[in-house]
């Protein structure tokens, strides 16, 4: 009976720190609350702030070193650099797919059909059991992909109010940024309570993987798109930007990458068009496209990831399934963050 009563018995200091940490806790809830339906711009705002932070360095340090007028800097370089040639670019995208689907119907047309008995007369007898149009499944795929980015743009048209809105959050939060990030990041290690020592592990471990995702995967997939695009133009591929991005799209995949894009492309155009358009588009994407992986990759991932290709892989498409564009960013921190609190978690034991 004493033991339970002294369990029930509670001073007032604890009663307060009971007291207290319930509402800090409520509060905390709360603003989470309110700022996630912002979650996905405050994300890409601090991931570009982090990406351009050190041009934003040399511009306090060359330029001004005015805290008001540096971030304002920054931040133009941010819009210029960064956000209005992806505004761009999906503009341009939307008002090619428009016309897409006739104009590449009529260019599958010209694919001759190819029979089972000119690979070898043996294939000739599954002839019954294998029926498959490649034409009319390049053209059903091409329609659906259509479909679904007009379907998007769609979408961005009946709710322009509230892209403005985030729009305006990311230009907003980038200059507050770029102004008070530094305050802010002392102040919350200040407060945090971990050793001091943890908190730049893991603050440093998670700005590492923010450079290896946008440089190392994003910026770099990117790259290998604008070049694909420059190859498709130059080739007469119908509709060169969508095929641009869809190899963006693929660069990000560890295994097959750009390849799954570009190669069918250089084998209908080898097919339908010239044998040496196919020919060029395969150079052009094995030595450039390919070559701009190889190189590039490496000097912007480097070997301070510390995070295997696999899990990155997994934790960009992962991400992307679960929390939509933004968890190509959220879930490789994740998993980043995890193997780093099991590290101090295992040195922690390993000293006690």
């Amino acid at each position: 009976m004493n033991a339970k009563n002294k369990l029930l018995k509670l001073d007032k200091g604890q009663i307060f720190n009971l007291f207290f940490l319930g509402i800090l806790l409520f509060l905390i809830y709360q603003l989470i609350k309110i700022l996630s339906p912002f979650a996905s711009p405050l994300l890409l705002s601090l991931m570009l702030t982090l990406t351009f932070y050190p041009i934003h360095l040399w511009i306090k340090k060359r330029i001004s070193k005015n805290r008001n007028t540096s971030a304002f800097i920054s931040t133009a370089v941010v819009i210029i650099t960064a956000i209005l040639p992806v505004i761009l670019l999906g503009w341009l995208l939307f008002n090619e797919t428009k016309n897409i689907y006739p104009k590449t119907h009529a260019w599958i047309a010209r694919i001759p059909q190819m029979e089972l008995s000119s690979i070898s007369p043996k294939l000739s007898k599954l002839k019954p059991y294998i029926n498959i149009d490649t034409r009319e499944v390049i053209s059903k795929n091409l329609q659906s992909i259509q479909q679904k980015i007009i379907q998007i743009g769609g979408k961005v048209l009946k709710n322009i109010i509230f892209i403005f809105v985030n729009f305006a959050v990311i230009i907003l939060t980038l200059f507050f940024f770029f102004k008070e990030g530094d305050r802010w990041l002392t102040w919350i290690i200040e407060m945090a309570p971990m050793d001091n020592e943890h908190i730049q592990k893991i603050a440093h471990r998670l700005y590492i993987m923010i450079l290896a995702i946008v440089k190392g995967f994003i910026l770099t997939a990117a790259i290998q798109g604008l070049i694909a695009i420059i190859g498709y133009s130059i080739a007469g591929v119908p509709s060169p930007i969508l095929m641009g991005v869809l190899t963006s799209i693929a660069a990000l995949i560890p295994f097959g990458g750009t390849t799954l894009v570009w190669a069918p492309i250089a084998i209908i155009m080898f097919v339908a068009s010239s044998k040496a358009v196919g020919i060029f588009l395969f150079f052009w994407g094995a030595l450039v496209i390919g070559l701009t992986d190889n190189i590039l990759r490496p000097i912007f991932i480097g070997k301070k990831t510390k995070l295997p290709i696999l899990l990155l892989f997994l934790g960009l498409f992962g991400g992307l399934m679960v929390y939509g564009p933004i968890g190509m960013i959220l879930g490789p921190l994740l998993i980043s963050c995890l193997i780093v609190f099991l590290e101090i978690y295992r040195k922690e034991i390993s000293l006690n």
